[in-house]
């Protein structure tokens, strides 16, 4: 059900991290990476928003991006493009504050359950997929521009570094 895009022939951006990470410190390493995945992850987020059927809007509002805070044990970092199941949370502002629902949070938004039947269809409905076709037209450019954020963090951790 997930894919995954591999890219290979980092070895001397892997090594440029490396060292970044040995004087920059070992968080500090993870940054790049984290955001090169993430400007990834938003272009295919982008292009569901565009392909998701309308009707309220609901369901292309709580197309995300999320990912994780630290690598796995094997080292991996990921970014993931989902849809979310539980909206935010009441922002403090006047009207909210005179309902008294500042920092309770919005009802547990049943309707974007139907998310997975949109993409995979049931018995009774034809699919309508957008997490799919958004992944399939973009993933011919996802490595290089995964590459090309890569190489310009990298630069400007280094400039950083030399002053």
């Amino acid at each position: 059900m997930a894919d995954l895009v591999r890219v290979d022939g980092l070895r001397e951006l892997q090594a440029k991290l490396t060292s970044l990470g040995i004087e920059y410190g070992t968080k500090a390493a993870y940054n790049p990476v984290r955001n090169a995945l993430n400007k990834a992850a938003r272009v295919i987020r982008d292009s569901a928003k565009q392909k998701v059927r309308r009707k309220t809007g609901t369901l292309a509002d709580n197309i995300i991006v999320t990912s994780k805070g630290k690598p796995d044990p094997n080292g991996l970092i990921s970014s993931k493009v989902v849809v979310r199941s539980k909206a935010k949370a009441y922002k403090d502002n006047p009207r909210n504050r005179r309902t008294g629902k500042v920092g309770g949070s919005y009802k547990n938004y049943g309707p974007l359950f139907y998310a997975r039947f949109l993409e995979f269809g049931t018995s009774r409905m034809q699919p309508y997929p957008f997490l799919r076709p958004a992944f399939e037209e973009n993933k011919m450019a996802l490595p290089q521009m995964i590459k090309n954020e890569l190489a310009d963090a990298i630069e400007r951790s280094v400039a950083k570094l030399g002053r």
